[in-house]
């Protein structure tokens, strides 16, 4: 087992990051807005969730 297998698989990925930039920006910007889209959403039912059990106690 050696790595020219693995080399190889990384020359093709740089060749094709290399020759698609824009593809590769526009799925960057995708990626960056599902995470951040998770993070708004996560917060958003935890400080529900907060505002319920605060209620039920009666504060």
């Amino acid at each position: 087992m050696s790595a020219r297998p693995l080399q190889g698989l990384l020359d093709g990925f740089v060749e094709f990051v290399l020759s698609e930039p824009i593809f590769v920006g526009f799925l960057l910007l995708l990626l960056a807005f599902v995470f951040f889209a998770y993070l708004f959403i996560r917060r958003t039912l935890t400080g529900m969730r907060q505002g319920f059990d605060e209620g039920y106690r009666g504060k």
